[in-house]
């Protein structure tokens, strides 16, 4: 999906499902708020944040620092104690058993998600323009294709990059991410929430010209 605006100031803390933490970030910040970011990172971390352009540096380093809050939230120790590494893909893993983290951004806004006893995906986007070459893009179902023509042109937009989140969740919740094809996850055009591929998902309050969606399975769910 395409790059994002700058983002308004983040809302209050949505809503979750039960054993599910989820956060806004604001990655506007810059000054002390990023220095203070940056000191809870470990070196890896800080050495992976500085291969990008100084926005781009300043957005991984606060989303980071606020997902590792997150998870010290969690487990009642200090933000730079907590176990996170992230496996050969990028994902956040942490090494305490039952407990699971994503985390995503666009533009100016981030979200974190923190699962216990559960594997969780999260994915934030800004709402993309509709045109129809959306169709072409090779990431939608046929069955999403279609059931996008089929909606109102002003309601496309919102559907489109809700598919796409939903989609982005699930995959990052298995731990696969865009090596899979997201074509083959095929979600429910129009709904905010619900299963997909065996995942629960819905949608992450986010400020206005965002969607944000969150997939949740129960740890002995995805043993199955």
């Amino acid at each position: 999906m395409p790059p994002t605006a700058p983002a308004p100031a983040p809302a209050a803390g949505p809503a979750a499902p039960p054993g599910v933490l989820t956060r806004l970030v604001d990655l506007a910040a810059g000054g002390d708020a990023l220095a203070r970011a940056a000191a809870v990172l470990d070196p890896a971390e800080l050495a992976r944040a500085r291969r990008g352009r100084p926005a781009v540096h300043r957005r991984r380093v606060l989303l980071r620092a606020a997902l590792r809050a997150a998870l010290a939230d969690e487990l009642g120790v200090a933000p730079g104690a907590v176990p996170l590494h992230a496996d050969p893909s990028g994902r956040p893993r942490v090494g305490v058993p039952g407990l699971d983290a994503s985390c995503s951004a666009s533009g100016a806004l981030g979200v974190v998600a923190v699962g216990r006893r559960c594997r969780v995906g999260v994915d934030v986007q800004a709402v993309a323009p509709w045109t129809d070459d959306v169709l072409d893009e090779g990431w939608l179902a046929r069955a999403e294709q279609e059931a996008l023509t089929r909606l109102p042109a002003g309601a496309r937009p919102l559907a489109a990059t809700r598919a796409w989140t939903q989609k982005e969740a699930v995959l990052k919740a298995r731990g696969t991410g865009l090596r899979a094809d997201p074509s083959a996850t095929v979600t429910v055009v129009g709904r905010a929430e619900g299963v997909v591929a065996g995942w629960t998902v819905r949608d992450v309050p986010v400020p206005d010209g965002w969607v944000a969606s969150l997939a949740v399975a129960r740890d002995e769910e995805t043993r199955r």
